[in-house]
């Protein structure tokens, strides 16, 4: 009898076995930095309301050290807003509600009555910690000056928060000749060796410019909060940020370390960060497993000469790993080198953004859904974005039409007598950057997907293989776009309805706003040029559709060009 032979695998089926394969060995772990820790618990953080508050909290807190790393910092604004300062008048239930919920997480008498009076601009909040004798160092990037601030001026910062007794270090290891382009974009900091946070949220806004990093989760198309006395009401802003306690603290703690260090050696500075305790704080129980991963640029710090790529590297891990889904959140998609104008026919491709999504296609080739959530009016690089889009589509384009890959965008509406048809609508500037896979990995952090958040800038993310909080993050996350109602999260755990939910609002808004009516969540297509053209639908091939309306808030000034990294 003949042994027939074996059937000849299929390509599909090969990355199916080679998934499964590297499912089973564990795939998200990067690997040449920090190493993989055990009990590391980690709390999503969405939008800038909730990690302004979190983080004020923990820095009133403080009892020996505050370490922070920005990309930007603004140093009037005001981290906690409305009725998280103040509710009711003083004295009466409301307030006294908060007060005890204050003095419960361990705030002392002299940090409530800072809050009951108002006094939470970061200034107060720092400088408050500083006066309590708690160090309070904060490593702000130095761009080079072209004769525009990309940021808020961090010399002025610097001095403004040195009046409070903060110790500012101006960063500047991108001013190379090599290197003027690249972004110090880190967005971490450690309080007292036991929290961190990392994530995409600078404590900052652009006092003449048109991004409020602080928002609530309602994200509505004007508000009166979002702000600041220095503008009119800026659009809406969706982020995420993560709280973090377990022993990853210690690298994160080690990374601002490294880089102030370094720094502080060039300007002969303080060396202070050195002396802070680097014991790993103790396993949490119940905790995941975790790793700190990290983008520092090629001879950029003499502590990493040839560079440190570990988001990149774990991001294909996790795609090359799916089985079921994975769902993204970012603020571009670029298979092209960005060079600072928005043209196709400028700048090289990126080798790593391209087998980025040729590992994303092949996912969706293999039979998994992929959602990606971007913004319909980025700052720059549209055009780059719509590239990876019809890029991802001609590469899985049975999945495609089988409607396994899903992009998205946010907008708002507010009624508006003389807006056309009663109905004034923005988009959502969409600044989160993470990823989930299957409910069993999940990173949020500073990265972008594309060559400057793989390679060209200094980022930070968590990697935390924690299905719950994967989960949670997720269901949260779609809630929020949805508007969904609370009774309704637990139907969105079914992630095959989830993913329905989103494109069926999406698709219900587009109609909905082309005929001037009011939105239902925030869901909505995210339109390429080519697309629009099929829709029927003029897309700007810079500021996007929403923006460009009739009666919308025009064409993004050329002044804000590169300043929402």
């Amino acid at each position: 009898m003949t042994t027939p032979a074996p059937a000849r695998a299929t390509k599909a089926g090969r990355a199916t076995k080679a998934a499964k394969a590297a499912s089973a060995t564990g795939p998200w772990w990067a690997e040449g930095d920090f190493p993989v820790r055990q009990g590391v618990v980690g709390q999503p953080l969405i939008d800038g309301r909730a990690t302004m508050l979190a983080l004020c909290r923990a820095f009133l807190s403080a009892q020996r050290f505050i370490l922070l790393a920005a990309w930007d910092i603004r140093a009037d604004l005001e981290m906690v807003r409305g009725e998280d300062a103040h509710v009711g008048d003083d004295g009466s239930p409301e307030q006294n509600e908060l007060i005890a919920g204050l003095r419960k997480e361990g705030l002392s008498e002299e940090a409530i009555a800072l809050w009951n009076a108002g006094r939470l601009q970061v200034r107060d909040v720092l400088g408050f910690a500083a006066q309590r004798g708690v160090k309070v160092g904060v490593l702000l990037w130095e761009p080079p000056n072209l004769g525009i601030h990309l940021t808020n001026n961090p010399t002025e910062q610097q001095k403004l928060l040195a009046e409070v007794g903060v110790d500012c270090l101006l960063d500047n290891s991108a001013t190379k000749l090599t290197h003027l382009t690249e972004a110090l974009h880190q967005k971490c900091a450690v309080v007292d060796g036991r929290m961190a946070f990392v994530g995409g949220i600078d404590l900052t806004l652009q006092a003449d410019g048109d991004y409020d990093r602080w928002d609530t989760r309602y994200h509505p198309a004007e508000s009166t909060e979002r702000g600041s006395a220095h503008t009119a009401s800026m659009h809406p802003w969706h982020d995420a940020h993560m709280r973090i306690e377990g022993p990853v603290v210690a690298d994160v703690q080690r990374n601002i370390t490294q880089r102030w260090l370094e720094v502080a050696a060039r300007h002969d500075g303080s060396h202070w960060p050195s002396d802070l305790p680097t014991e790993p704080p103790a396993p949490v129980a119940g905790g995941a497993a975790a790793q700190i991963i990290r983008t520092i640029p090629k001879n950029t710090y003499a502590f990493a000469p040839d560079g440190v790529f570990t988001i990149r590297d774990a991001y294909m891990r996790a795609v090359n790993a799916a089985q079921r889904f994975i769902y993204l959140e970012t603020q571009y998609l670029w298979p092209e080198v960005y060079r600072g104008i928005d043209t196709l026919l400028w700048g090289g491709r990126s080798a790593e953004l391209e087998a980025f999504l040729d590992a994303l296609g092949d996912a969706l080739n293999r039979g998994v859904a992929v959602g990606i959530l971007l913004p319909d009016h980025p700052n720059c690089g549209r055009r780059f974005t719509d590239d990876g889009i019809e890029r991802l589509r001609e590469r899985a384009a049975d999945a495609d039409a089988a409607e396994r890959l899903l992009t998205l965008t946010l907008g708002a509406d507010a009624l508006d007598e003389e807006a056309p048809g009663g109905m004034f609508y923005r988009p959502v500037y969409v600044h989160a950057k993470v990823g989930i896979v299957d409910d069993q990995w999940l990173t949020v952090g500073s990265a972008n997907l594309n060559s400057r958040g793989f390679g060209g800038d200094a980022e930070m993310n968590i990697s935390l293989a924690d299905p719950r909080v994967a989960a949670e993050m997720r269901v949260a996350l779609w809630m929020e776009h949805l508007q969904a109602a609370l009774q309704e999260g637990e139907a969105l755990r079914d992630v095959a309805a989830g993913f329905r939910a989103l494109r069926e609002q999406a698709e219900a808004n587009f109609v909905r706003v082309n005929a001037r009516q009011a939105m239902q969540g925030h869901a909505l297509p995210y339109i390429t040029i080519a697309e629009g053209e099929r829709r029927g639908v003029s897309v700007d091939p810079d500021h996007g559709w929403l923006d460009c309306m009739e009666g919308g808030s025009g064409a993004t000034p050329e002044v804000y060009q590169g300043r929402y990294l």
